[in-house]
């Protein structure tokens, strides 16, 4: 069996300490970047990628994911697993949380356990805060730790140019560190929404926000080289994509995507375009 594994794109990030607890309210969409997990029924728990830096043990979210569901569900069986890893580590756009989640998607399936999408996310909690969303994979406003997730209604494509610059950026070493909450931009997410819902390109763009990007520049001074990169070329709302180093620019001009792509692809280790597409024809 496999399935397509897909990363996401926060449009608006709001982060904020909460009796110590770092707790979340983002606008999430699914882009058409994919990885793919491929499972089969084995002897043994086996697992690899086409990435040899990636941890193959219980490490890995896709290990966790199927340990979980094995434990919770009674299955004896063991797996083989292969990913084809087309999402890059540390970017901020959820790959690996993608991957536990598409798992926990195909043992629903094989084993015709019938979960329903809130019991998938329950499960996914256990794995981490992004992999619930994963599980859902639409528009949405996630709150709390990643467990409320609200699905907004999105009729507009955005296209949209990324890159991941020579870094990456490890998000359990960086939020642990995380201190500069904003208040000024408590309800941007709420504006986000809204922006979405009513398909007001404009106010997305200047709702597009990320609490983690003032810290992370402050550390990793080259990002700042691609945002203004990024912003002379004409796109708009030009951000951190998440947690990690991918800067993601929008745009509602298909061909300015595509020949701004050119211009980059052979500047970075990793560049990609592509359409936020909420009726999924990719």
């Amino acid at each position: 069996m496999r399935k397509k594994s897909y990363a996401k794109v926060t449009l608006s990030l709001y982060a904020y300490w909460d009796e110590g607890v770092l707790k979340f309210k983002n606008v999430i969409v699914p882009i058409d970047l994919f990885d793919v997990v491929y499972v089969d029924k084995n002897e043994t728990m086996t697992m690899s990628t086409n990435k040899s830096f990636l941890p193959n043990d219980k490490r890995n979210t896709v290990y966790k994911a199927i340990m979980l569901m094995k434990d919770r569900y009674q299955i004896e069986d063991n797996f083989k697993v292969h990913i084809v890893k087309n999402i890059p580590a540390q970017s901020g756009l959820g790959g690996g949380s993608a991957n536990a989640a598409t798992i926990i998607n195909m043992i629903n399936d094989m084993y015709a356990l019938n979960l329903s999408i809130q019991e998938r996310m329950d499960l996914g909690k256990k794995i981490d805060e992004d992999t619930p969303y994963c599980i859902l994979n639409e528009p949405a406003l996630v709150e709390g730790i990643g467990e409320i997730i609200t699905p907004i209604q999105m009729d507009m494509p955005l296209y949209y140019l990324l890159i991941k610059p020579n870094f990456g950026i490890s998000t359990k070493r960086f939020l642990k560190a995380f201190e500069d909450t904003d208040t000024r931009f408590e309800n941007i997410s709420n504006r986000m929404r809204e922006a979405v819902e009513t398909s007001d390109y404009e106010k997305i763009v200047a709702n597009r926000y990320n609490s983690f990007q003032k810290t992370v520049q402050s550390h990793y001074e080259p990002l700042q080289n691609v945002i203004d990169q990024f912003d002379a070329m004409g796109l708009d709302g030009v951000c951190m994509t998440g947690s990690g180093s991918c800067i993601v620019g929008l745009s509602q001009d298909k061909e300015l995507v595509m020949n701004l792509f050119e211009s980059v692809v052979f500047d970075y280790p990793f560049a990609k375009y592509g359409v936020i597409n909420p009726m999924k024809t990719w």
